[in-house]
């Protein structure tokens, strides 16, 4: 496979071209991450703690590895009073729900939990799974997540529940991915605060030329979906407009070794090995959307993660390259698991 001799990413990126020298595009206008510091996380969090209240800040609590480390440093780091909110996720891998009760027991906070209605989780991805599978394409296939799209408003009801001012997200910044922008017409490069906002209108063009995503049961969960997709949507900034929103790891560097060490030492964290990677393992969906980016792009995710942790100089090529090798495998016994639970008996999905 012919891949950027900068990056790790493949020829078969959408967009992707590369020089004389054989470097992407990507990395040609790649700018590096600019944190905005330590100093300023502290000087708002301080701002953000109450006294005699029960809750300085409101977070999501997944079990994967970055929303618990969020929570480990919220909790350990700068000593904030921290409710939980856990999305009861129908495809949750239980290794997850263990890392879970493991963070809220050691570090003795509270967790509230919630879950979609009427399985509304279950039929939204079979009936967008399927209407995928009518008209393939490699920009849909963020439908089927639908449903997760949605949390973000359960944990923004649980701060005016509580009445809680500051809500935290822990994403990792690197998941930011570029060739899914690309795929919706997206400038790869645009500010993730704008983008959330331009990347609404590539989505609905694309779902347009597939009308079957439209169903009466999904309209609903669509709407509220890419409503309150991530802080930046449009719901957050007219509907929580007086909450204050920090995405922790745009204020401080994420860095997987320091990430993964402190969560297995401090809170007893783990992933299922067998995965070869322990991004994004919660949710067995991941498993099938690797799947479907294989077939279509010849690509993953990881590809772009590494690509731009390659750009940041936080791991080489080298051991990129080597990793890609080794984690991008496809789980058919996952999917297959996936495929069972929402009563998809037709096996061809998973021809090889």
């Amino acid at each position: 496979m012919n891949r950027c001799s900068k990056c790790v990413l493949p020829g078969s990126t959408p967009n992707i071209v590369f020089d004389k020298d054989g470097v992407c595009n990507y990395c040609n206008s790649y700018k590096k991450f600019e944190y905005t510091g330590e100093t300023k996380l502290r000087e708002l969090l301080d701002s953000q703690k109450r006294t005699g209240s029960k809750y300085d800040c409101v977070m999501g609590l997944s079990g994967g590895r970055d929303s618990s480390y969020a929570l480990l440093k919220l909790v350990k780091d700068y000593n904030m009073k921290v409710l939980a909110v856990n999305y009861e996720n129908p495809f949750t891998d239980p290794r997850a729900k263990i890392n879970i009760e493991n963070a809220i027991d050691i570090l003795g906070i509270d967790v509230v939990r919630f879950k979609l209605k009427n399985r509304i989780h279950e039929r939204t991805f079979k009936h967008n799974l399927m209407s995928w599978l009518r008209k393939p394409s490699p920009a849909t296939i963020p439908m089927l997540c639908i449903a997760c799209k949605t949390i973000l408003s359960g944990i923004i009801k649980y701060s005016k529940k509580y009445n809680i001012n500051c809500v935290i997200t822990g994403g990792n910044p690197y998941e930011d991915t570029s060739f899914k922008k690309e795929l919706l017409n997206v400038s790869r490069d645009q500010d993730h605060e704008l983008s959330f906002i331009t990347s609404l209108y590539g989505i609905v063009r694309e779902t347009m030329k597939n009308p079957s995503y439209y169903h009466p049961m999904c309209i609903p969960t669509i709407v509220k979906g890419y409503l309150y997709g991530n802080p930046y949507a449009i719901g957050p900034r007219f509907f929580a407009s007086d909450k204050t929103f920090i995405d922790l790891f745009h204020y401080i560097p994420w860095k997987e070794e320091e990430v993964e060490s402190r969560l297995k030492a401090e809170l007893g964290w783990d992933y299922p090995h067998k995965f070869k990677s322990s991004w994004r393992f919660d949710c067995k969906i991941g498993h099938l959307k690797d799947f479907l980016y294989m077939k279509t792009l010849n690509m993953t995710e990881k590809d772009d993660l590494y690509a731009k942790m390659v750009r940041e100089g936080l791991i080489s090529r080298e051991r990129a390259l080597l990793r890609l090798s080794d984690e991008n495998q496809i789980y058919y016994d996952e999917i297959q698991q996936v495929l069972n639970q929402v009563g998809i008996k037709d096996k061809s999905i998973l021809d090889r």
